[in-house]
């Protein structure tokens, strides 16, 4: 009777201890349960809480009327990095301070605490999380393929471009977008290998592109498959 009485989502916990009930505006009525949980134990909780969830369902769907533009942005469950494989379960915890902080745990789980349901701070502390992880593992690996190729860049820096995967300045100033750690690492190679053949051709000549064809015999397949990488962007990463 209470899956029909509450529409709810199921969320695995790898450090839960026991069932736990959240709604927030952005997930509705959430059950968090230990892994391996059987899900014939959460009926009863509901029908013993039916009282809490109505009134606090009622609280999110007035705030969803009162802030309507707060709810195009969720957290989401997981993060993929194909660039470096790796995937991170992401934990969101409640707390009752202002600010929210992101966290890892171990090889692959990812703690979001704090104000959580405040969309503009817990998407800035994931940004910044990402941002960080773009810096520790994309200009490690432009050093790697500069040394390979022997196109030297003068500073490096990654940022969250709109349209542009990476660009190159005169002074050899590489600049990488952290969406690149959504694409397949062969992709990336190449973005770097572009951009570092600006160091010694700043425009888009033959020579240039004959530059790019000495490390990247296929760069016209990666160069289509580039264009429409974008769509691999999770949405949560945003566009900006």
């Amino acid at each position: 009777m209470s899956a029909a009485l509450f529409k709810y989502t199921v969320r695995e916990s790898l450090r839960s201890r026991c069932i736990r009930l959240r709604v927030t505006p952005q997930r509705g009525l959430e059950v968090v349960v230990p892994r391996g949980c059987s899900r014939s134990m959460i009926s009863p909780i509901l029908e013993r809480k039916q009282q809490w969830i109505r009134s606090a369902l009622e609280r999110v769907a007035a705030h969803r009327i009162r802030f309507p533009t707060m709810l195009a942005w969720q957290a989401p469950e997981r993060i993929m990095f194909p660039a470096i494989q790796r995937v991170w379960q992401v934990e969101i915890h409640p707390e009752e301070i202002l600010r929210v902080t992101v966290r890892e745990h171990g090889e692959g789980l990812l703690q979001v605490r704090g104000n959580v349901d405040h969309v503009p701070a817990c998407r800035a502390a994931l940004h910044r999380w990402w941002l960080r992880q773009g810096r520790k593992h994309l200009i490690p690996l432009l050093r790697e393929i500069s040394r390979e190729t022997g196109w030297s860049f003068d500073r490096a820096t990654v940022r969250r471009q709109r349209t542009r995967w990476g660009s190159c300045s005169r002074r050899k100033s590489v600049s990488l977008n952290a969406k690149l750690l959504f694409l397949d690492p062969a992709l990336v190679r190449y973005v770097m290998i572009h951009e570092l053949c600006h160091t010694r051709e700043m425009n888009h000549a033959p020579r240039f592109w004959r530059l790019v064809q000495s490390e990247c015999p296929d760069f016209r397949a990666l160069n289509k498959t580039l264009r429409q990488a974008w769509n691999t962007v999770p949405s949560w990463a945003g566009n900006g």
